[in-house]
């Protein structure tokens, strides 16, 4: 079975600077915890899934959202621990993907597209299939990767150990459901807003009410119906139906599918064979010596390389370009 992994660069990155221990791990100045704790969430999910090729997914600048909605992600940094964490991590994502190279593990990058927007465009639209990928496993925190869910595509995030299916997303294992599937999620979280990307929704309602109001009326129009005909008087359904422009607009900045297509030449995938003497080097340069040990002296990840099916896991990435 030809099975992929797309992971969340950043977001593994960016939680590893959360750990303790790792949040603490600097040598000659140069923080260095967050490439160990990437690097080894890359090696610890391959075994989770031998055989499975991990491609490590990379965040450009998607300008357009901030340009919809100007407070996106802006509580990143409204504390002084915030951006301290992410100038941290800033400066040690080279590194990182620098280290990734040596380990041999395939990297997607686009210059005006998230990390999410790249995985949209490998995951939906029956692209895995065409590309004759039988399996996609993404790796992520993040809960807005639930709408690229299909019988082919899962999802798993390394945080918590949890996973996630589309099977899984219509019972109450999916948080705040179940779900008929991934546009109703979608839909619910456009309306209830997205705490952690700093998306606004409509004041005082979550996900079970959204979910439960969507229900009851059949979707937005119908909110707004009900409303309008003087069915619906309770507040928060008066409420969503005022903020329906900006339900949309939320919709448009969440949905994969409304994203901007890649524009040609600002995409780019790289990798090279994996080189245990050059990770080796590398790590001992960081004073990451127990990682440079695992790299260099052990076999298992050098077996774990040589079982990737490579030639239909970089067609299939391409082919996203």
């Amino acid at each position: 079975m030809r099975h992929v992994l797309l992971i969340d660069g950043n977001n593994i990155g960016y939680a590893s600077m959360y750990v303790p221990a790792l949040s603490r791990l600097a040598h000659h100045g140069q923080p260095t915890g967050g490439v160990m704790g990437l690097a080894q969430s890359v090696m610890r999910i391959s075994s989770l899934y031998p055989g499975a090729v991990p491609v490590v997914l990379w965040d450009g600048h998607a300008a357009w959202r901030k340009s919809l909605c100007p407070e996106y992600k802006a509580n990143r940094k409204d504390t002084p621990e915030k951006v301290a964490v992410a100038d941290s991590w800033r400066q040690q994502q080279p590194l990182a993907s620098t280290l990734l190279l040596h380990m041999g593990v395939i990297q997607m990058r686009a210059v005006d597209a998230e990390a999410d927007d790249l995985a949209g465009r490998l995951c939906l639209n029956e692209a895995p299939a065409a590309h004759g990928i039988d399996r996609v496993t993404m790796i992520s925190g993040d809960t807005d990767w639930w709408q690229a869910l299909s019988p082919g595509v899962d999802w798993f995030t390394p945080i918590t150990d949890k996973p996630m299916s589309l099977e899984m997303l219509r019972t109450a294992a999916a948080k705040d459901g179940p779900f008929a599937g991934p546009d109703e999620y979608l839909l619910a979280k456009a309306v209830a807003g997205d705490p952690s990307d700093n998306i606004p929704g409509v004041p005082g309602v979550g996900m079970a009410t959204a979910l439960k109001l969507l229900r009851l009326h059949g979707g937005l129009e119908g909110i707004q119906q009900a409303v309008d005909q003087g069915h619906a008087k309770d507040k928060k359904s008066v409420a969503i139906a005022a903020m329906i422009p900006a339900i949309e607009r939320n919709l448009h900045i969440m949905d994969w599918r409304k994203a901007p297509e890649l524009r040609p030449g600002n995409t780019g995938v790289m990798r090279e064979d994996f080189d245990a003497p050059a990770c080796q080097t590398f790590c001992d340069d960081l004073g990451l010596h127990r990682l440079s040990e695992r790299l260099a002296g052990d076999a298992s990840w050098d077996c774990a390389a040589q079982s990737w099916a490579l030639s239909p896991t970089m067609d299939f990435c391409v082919a996203a370009c």
